[in-house]
């Protein structure tokens, strides 16, 4: 259900709206009593900013006549009930859009709490599920040899957001010059892709941050963290890596589903305690078997 910001100035301007467009109606119209027009009112202000959301506009009753119908009312009775509203003693026009509108805050005020619950679920969900995928404190490298230390491929990559991060220092003894970072993915077939290069600076301490979305055509992530053009020779290098640590984030539903499988293996959901919580309530059964609960493919036992 989608919601829109309410005010008693739109309600108003629905209502008169509807008024305006009020013609000649049938013969033996019924008239709507104050509870139901609240109700419609409040469906009607919901159509309407929908079809101005949407940019399609609302300038016929045409448009309300299943709202009408809803209630049991044809567009007949609208047309008589808004010509003899004044003629009531029972309230005023105005305490049936005040009445709307509150109904439509209250209903908006309870949509934000569950959209709140919701987002506060996902953020635990992809908490719980972030992992750091690949860590070392600290990597001196003072020889050619060595250099391949600085090389890191990550297999079996799943979709999800990927943060690469580490703290470096280009000491004077290097002899090297146009020094970089490089990250780039292999596909299934080995073929490279997203590829990143980043200029390291030089005789001071740097840091280097990347982020990288994959999906799941992506299956090794790629890390050279001391890396020249094909056209340089490689000379004496002198570098130090410290805290580096490639962490993974992944994707909303796929951190809930496996915070949910979790739950499941940890039986905090399981069948038994459910039963125990509610034996007065509900018909005996026979357990479900706990394999049936697992799935050994499942992101959460793989990652864990």
């Amino acid at each position: 259900m989608r919601f829109f910001s309410v005010t008693k100035y739109a309600l108003r301007l629905l209502v008169v709206c509807l008024m305006a467009i009020v013609a000649v109606g049938c013969k033996g119209p019924k008239e709507i009593p104050d509870e139901d027009l609240v109700k419609i009112f409040h469906d009607c202000f919901l159509a309407n900013a929908y079809y101005n959301e949407e940019g399609k506009g609302a300038d016929s009753l045409n448009i309300y006549e299943p709202i009408f119908e809803r209630y049991g009312y044809t567009t007949a009775d609208i047309r008589h009930t808004m010509k003899t509203f004044s003629q009531r003693k029972s309230a005023m026009l105005s305490d049936l859009v005040t009445a709307a509108s509150e109904r439509l805050e209250e209903e908006y005020r309870a949509e934000q709490y569950k959209v709140m619950i919701l987002d506060t679920i996902d953020r635990v969900a992809q908490r719980t599920l972030t992992r750091i995928v690949y860590s070392d404190t600290l990597i001196r490298v003072n020889t050619l040899r060595d250099t391949s230390k600085l090389r890191i491929r990550i297999n079996d990559i799943v979709p999800g957001d990927y943060t690469i991060r580490f703290e470096y220092l280009i000491d004077s003894l290097d002899e090297n010059r146009n020094s970089r970072a490089e990250i780039h993915t292999l596909l299934a077939d080995s073929t490279e892709s997203l590829h990143q290069t980043t200029m390291l600076s030089r005789r001071r301490e740097g840091k280097y941050t990347r982020k990288v979305s994959l999906d799941s055509i992506h299956k090794v992530l790629c890390l050279d963290m001391y890396y020249h053009p094909k056209n340089e020779e490689s000379k004496l290098p002198d570098i130090t890596i410290r805290n580096l640590e490639v962490e993974r984030v992944l994707p909303v539903e796929t951190s809930v589903d496996s915070l949910y499988r979790m739950q499941l293996n940890l039986r905090i959901f399981n069948y038994a305690l459910m039963m125990g919580f509610t034996a007065d309530t509900l018909p005996s059964q026979e357990p479900l078997p706990i394999e049936s609960h697992e799935k050994k493919d499942s992101i959460a036992l793989r990652t864990n």
